[in-house]
């Protein structure tokens, strides 16, 4: 009798695991060494969902030693430093899917590719390879794509990629796996201010991202808990 009871328990929090919402942070540094990650994670407190979600990624270092009003927050992420956009989508992002199934991507990338004299046609062309990748791994896949924040330098590579992404984005979009635009570029007020060393956010910086992509994330959980009936 005790086994059987044992056993239910388990069972009951296996169950427990799979329903959660799981949420792939994807990006560079601006995903790896920042805390807007952890402000978003207050959101989701705020609203009820802390405990219905979780992030997922093979990465769980916290080098910015960010910190909750809640207390902790689910450290685990894909964020890479230095890593291009065009080499996650031909290398490595499948390989992270199949690991973690994740029902939400939010992604920042192209930074690095700027910086490195990669065009826009082919940083946009990571993007759809991307998109593919994901709804391969999960057909409902929600995608949440931010507009890069400012550098210092080369302001034109980024400014023409951001306004790439847009119609890009209208033109991948699908009912069934939709894509939502986090507006994180200087158009929403991010400003070369907001950077701590000319490419990543300070305080401010990291809030302007938050404030752009945590209301994103909390709307499709949302869908996702009424749909589930979490």
């Amino acid at each position: 009798m005790q086994f059987s009871k044992l056993f239910l328990a388990f069972g009951l929090l296996a169950s427990a695991a799979a329903q959660k919402i799981k949420i792939m942070p994807l990006g560079d540094s601006i995903t790896e060494i920042t805390c807007w990650r952890a402000m978003v994670w207050d959101m989701l407190v705020r609203e009820n969902l802390a405990d219905k979600i979780q992030f997922v990624g093979s990465m769980t270092n916290n080098p910015q030693n960010c910190r909750t009003q809640s207390g902790s927050f689910d450290l685990h992420h894909e964020g890479r430093s230095g890593w291009l956009s065009i080499n996650i989508a031909n290398q490595y992002l499948q390989g992270w899917l199949a690991a973690t199934k994740p029902d939400i991507v939010q992604y920042m990338l192209g930074t690095n590719d700027i910086a490195q004299g990669q065009t826009t046609n082919d940083i946009v062309a990571s993007y759809t390879k991307m998109v593919g990748l994901m709804r391969a791994s999960n057909p409902q896949m929600k995608i949440v794509v931010d507009l890069l924040i400012p550098l210092s330098f080369n302001g034109g590579g980024v400014n023409t990629l951001n306004q790439q992404i847009p119609g890009w984005a209208r033109q991948q979009n699908t009912t069934e796996s939709p894509i939502v635009i986090a507006d994180c570029s200087t158009t929403a007020g991010y400003t070369i201010g907001m950077l701590r060393d000319g490419v990543h956010p300070n305080e401010q910086g990291d809030q302007l991202i938050a404030r752009q992509v945590g209301p994103l994330l909390i709307k499709y959980i949302k869908d996702l808990v009424t749909e589930r009936g979490l």
